[in-house]
């Protein structure tokens, strides 16, 4: 204001002469003078025309048939051009509005230049309809400046505008050609509500001080918010967007809303930041990319990817929720900080889902997920638990390099492979049946798990845990090692295979008594096909010898029972190398007893 009283010693002319001469039809130019009174087309005698607007309304309009310049000129009195058509083009570049300016309704057929103009009162433009040109860059708003419904059938240029800490409304407004507002400053709310962009619209560097309101707004070519600030709430909700939506650099401090948006193009928030940020039920067409962002609490429940998602290396400040979101493309996660908890329940990821390096400070809640193809969480790291209970893995499930507290898994189901290769966790609870044929680890992963199900109380599955890894081991030895140039006997896989055979690594107990009857009854083959049993008849007479004695094969079965359990037999006796086959005999059952007291007491006694 102080600038603008400083240009008063300007030539003065009264208001009456510029519109006697628009009313004569003469042309009117000025530059560089201060109009004194009021400039209100009311006061003059126009034509009067019925014409239909472009929205398809009927309206009586005021015809003014010459073209006005008024250029850098200063406007001392109200400006009152309500509901009138220019013919010709309308200049009022640099020029400086003291009271209100009214251009309700008014119809540029010629084309508007408000370039650099500064309006200190009230300005409305609101359903005026531009056509030619609308330029509006550099101009300053101290007031309310209403731009509702307004059409712009030409290009709409409010680069570098600044509109004041009152409302700016451009509610229902039709840009019809590209819009462009870059680098322009709203100190106070930016109401957008229901307007339509039907070709680009550029919010370039673009700072929003207050609200930015884009409620229901269509935008049908790209859009971009490239750079811009917006200190208030952003609200985006049921807003359509036919093209890609670009906010790269961008930095929304209050909350950003763009619930039940349709968002048909590429969405791209690279290192943009924001504060809580609310997708719910939004539905993305095209890629979906927050890469190297910020966000604080972030909702993004319901939403559908149907195409390929990003949230790689992106920073969630604060609880994230994806529950019940549906991405039917890839998902990227990899490297993304979440400070909150991270709620995926019964989200359903249709391809990859990649969380390689994630870092999930507080809960990461996947319950009654389902990945449909391969789940990448290699290098993440979960402070608190990671629950997957319920969850559907039909690909594989990668954990490897993982650093895990809490695991949960119980009433999940994995089809592929899960890799624990090099993974340290605290807690998994999951039951063996589930991760049985399905792991692809190392031993100390093995151990850990059986370690694990010890500490869970959970013994049989802790026997089967290791029996299977015992198993795996032996299974991948080969018969013979082969190292400088010759090739020998691998005396540990034939160890492994006693061990398996004799006592099922200590954890079968019914190993050793099946090998037990086995022995037992060869041994009675032995004793029966050489007839090298003597018995002692009771009343003194000749000893029976074998078969030939009338002994048959359960009495020979009878005698190696007694031997392998270290039963002394009166009046029965080897004879014969069969004597050294009893004593053999003898030493493997006091051994497959000891063999099955040991892995009997590991398994009943805990």
């Amino acid at each position: 204001m102080i600038e603008d009283l400083g240009r008063r010693h300007l030539p003065v002319i009264d208001a009456r002469e510029v519109l006697s001469r628009i009313e004569n039809g003469s042309p009117v130019i000025y530059d560089h003078v201060a109009i004194a009174g009021d400039l209100d087309l009311r006061k003059i005698d126009l034509p009067r025309i019925h014409f239909e607007r472009p929205a398809g309304e009927e309206q009586t309009a005021s015809t003014v048939a010459c073209s006005i310049q008024i250029r850098n000129c200063e406007l001392l009195g109200n400006v009152n051009l309500d509901h009138a058509l220019f013919r010709e083009g309308l200049d009022l570049c640099g020029s400086v509005f003291f009271q209100e300016a009214r251009f309700k309704g008014v119809s540029f057929s010629g084309g508007a230049k408000f370039e650099s103009c500064r309006f200190h009162r009230y300005a409305t433009f609101k359903d005026a309809y531009f056509s030619g040109c609308a330029r509006f860059q550099g101009a300053a708003f101290s007031a309310i400046a209403n731009f509702g419904g307004a059409v712009f059938s030409c290009p709409a240029h409010f680069g570098q505008c600044s509109f004041s800490e009152l409302c700016t409304n451009f509610g229902e407004a039709k840009m019809l050609e590209d819009a462009d507002f870059t680098d322009a400053r709203f100190s106070g709310t930016a109401n957008f509500r229901l307007a339509s962009f039907c070709r680009s619209a550029s919010f370039w560097k673009t700072a929003f001080l207050g609200e930015a309101i884009f409620q229901g707004g269509r935008f049908s070519g790209y859009a971009s918010f490239q750079s811009a600030e917006i200190a208030g709430e952003a609200d985006f909700r049921g807003a359509l967007f036919d093209d890609e939506l670009n906010f790269e650099f961008a930095r929304l401090f209050g909350s950003s809303i763009f619930l039940g948006a349709c968002l048909k193009g590429e969405v791209n928030f690279f290192r943009a930041e924001m504060g809580e940020v609310n997708f719910t039920d939004a539905v993305f067409l095209g890629d979906m990319r927050l890469v190297q962002g910020r966000a604080g609490r972030a909702l993004f429940a319901g939403c559908q990817f149907q195409k390929d998602s990003s949230f790689a290396q992106s920073i969630f400040q604060d609880d994230a929720s994806f529950q019940r979101a549906i991405f039917q493309g890839d998902a990227f996660f990899s490297g993304s900080r979440f400070l909150g908890s991270a709620g995926f329940r019964q989200a359903v990821f249709s391809r990859a889902a990649v969380f390689s390096a994630a870092f999930f400070s507080g809960e990461a809640d996947c319950r009654g997920a389902r990945f449909c193809s391969e789940a990448d969480f290699a290098s993440s790291e979960f402070q608190s638990a990671a629950r997957f209970d319920s969850a559907r893995f039909q690909g594989s499930l990668d954990l490897s390099r993982a650093k895990i507290n809490i695991l949960r898994l119980l009433d999940g189901s994995v089809s592929g492979k899960i890799d624990l290769h090099n993974t340290e966790f605290l807690r998994l609870e999951a039951r063996w049946p589930a991760l049985a044929g399905h792991l692809a680890c190392d031993g100390a992963a093995y151990l850990s798990l059986v370690k694990n199900f010890r500490n869970l109380e959970w013994f049989e599955d802790a026997d089967d845990c290791y029996y299977h890894y015992r198993r795996a081991g032996q299974s991948a030895k080969g018969f013979l090692v082969r190292g400088d140039g010759r090739t020998g006997i691998n005396w540990s896989k034939l160890s492994d295979a006693l061990a398996w055979i004799s006592c099922g690594y200590g954890v079968r107990p019914g190993h050793t008594v099946f090998l037990s009857g086995i022995l037992i009854i060869l041994f009675a083959l032995f004793y029966w096909i050489g007839g090298g049993i003597v018995v002692e008849p009771l009343n003194g007479s000749g000893a029976s010898i074998g078969s030939q004695g009338g002994l048959g094969f359960l009495d020979h079965l009878y005698f190696s029972t007694m031997v392998f359990t270290a039963k002394t037999l009166v009046k029965w006796y080897p004879v014969g190398i069969y004597r050294y086959i009893a004593t053999i005999e003898s030493v493997l059952g006091w051994l497959l007893l000891a063999l099955f007291l040991v892995s009997l007491g590991r398994t009943m006694i805990r």
